[in-house]
């Protein structure tokens, strides 16, 4: 027996759409390329994977004839896209060609047989712990900024490091990132027992997984989640990610964090300071993004200058009566971390042209953003 089912158009647009990151890294594996769709009794399965990540979510259909296929991902996506009709009906014909039917069109796409298709991985329903999504949302959303892109510092630093904290009372859940000129740290209590949460290594999941377990906690309340050996593993009621942790060490952040001295710091507005970063960014290299922080009495002046644009200067008032200090930092790097936090007035500890710079907030328990300065 062939495959045959009719789906909600919306339902079936949703689960393809959550699919197309995993799905569009061109490869040698043509398979690859493609979703697997299978049938259960009142719902179809649909997976994908890159062989570091997969997904697989369940959606509520009218399964006419049991089977499976693989169809292009990119190519299915569209026609659903593009579809005007309530609902989409598809049955699988001779050699693996599909007759999709939405209202008045009809297609027919070339898949491959789904027996091809790279087995799900395996994983223990019993290690998941339960979890509230708003705050591994919170948690992502404030380190994945800063984490290293592909090829421009070590493999180790192009994930996020994740960490459990129960001593002294505490039930806490921490994220950690650095691309090796800024690192930032969010933690976050749990209510569930992270006793129960199995983390015998160092787990580092890189950026495009994270990403993923982003999207996943939207739209639901709670997520599901377990580290075994080789892999993380996310559920919801109705989807599942499987990802490949990263092999490697992580920076000694609590050294880094042990550095800082909290001599010094300036209170200011996050929003003016936001704003008059984003307006130093204008004329900044776009290499370095250089803005100079010049210290004075009772004033942060700002200043960027491009050779090739112009300059740009600005002045914020503040409270500082200590010795004037002139230093550089990227102005990206300041802006990407006041942009994920809520705090009206935010400190900033900054103690001389050599030490890190750390910012805070009252308002965002738990987050923590250090930069380098840079010679100017």
């Amino acid at each position: 027996m062939s495959l045959v089912f009719n789906i909600s158009r919306d339902i079936f647009l949703a689960g393809l759409a959550s699919l197309q990151n995993v799905t569009g890294k061109k490869g040698n594996i043509a398979i690859l390329s493609n979703i697997l769709i299978e049938s259960k009794s009142d719902s179809l399965l649909l997976t994908a994977t890159d062989l570091e990540i997969g997904i697989r979510n369940s959606l509520p259909s009218e399964i006419l004839s049991p089977g499976s296929i693989t169809l292009p991902a990119k190519k299915l996506f569209e026609i659903v896209r593009e579809s005007d009709a309530d609902q989409v009906h598809i049955e699988i014909l001779e050699n693996n060609w599909a007759k999709i039917s939405a209202g008045s069109t009809d297609y027919k796409l070339a898949g491959m047989p789904g027996e091809e298709y790279p087995i799900f991985p395996d994983y223990d329903d019993n290690l998941l712990v339960a979890m509230t999504s708003d705050k591994i949302r919170e948690l992502i959303d404030k380190t994945i900024f800063s984490v290293a892109q592909e090829g421009e510092s070590q493999f180790n630093l192009t994930g996020i490091l994740v960490e459990k904290d129960i001593s002294n009372g505490k039930n806490m859940l921490r994220m950690v990132s650095s691309d090796g000129h800024r690192l930032s740290l969010c933690e976050t209590t749990i209510e569930s027992d992270l006793n129960e949460l199995k983390m015998d290594k160092i787990i580092l999941i890189p950026r495009k997984g994270m990403q993923e377990i982003r999207k996943l906690t939207e739209g639901t309340v709670e997520i599901k989640l377990a580290f075994e050996e080789k892999q993380a593993v996310i559920k919801t009621e109705n989807s599942i990610i499987v990802i490949r942790l990263m092999n490697g060490d992580f920076p000694d952040y609590k050294n880094i964090m042990k550095m800082i001295k909290k001599e010094k710091h300036i209170e200011v507005n996050r929003v003016k300071l936001l704003h008059s970063m984003k307006k130093m960014n204008i004329f900044t290299e776009d290499r370095y993004n250089v803005v100079q922080f010049q210290l004075i009495s009772n004033k942060l002046l700002l200043s960027s200058q491009s050779m090739d644009i112009g300059s740009a200067k600005d002045e914020i008032k503040i409270n500082y009566d200590t010795s004037p200090l002139m230093l550089g930092f990227n102005g990206k790097y300041f802006i990407e971390s006041m942009q994920v936090m809520v705090s009206e007035i935010i400190k900033v500890y900054i103690n001389s042209a050599e030490n890190p710079c750390l910012i805070q907030g009252d308002d965002d328990p738990g987050f923590a953003s250090i930069i380098m300065p840079m010679k100017i």
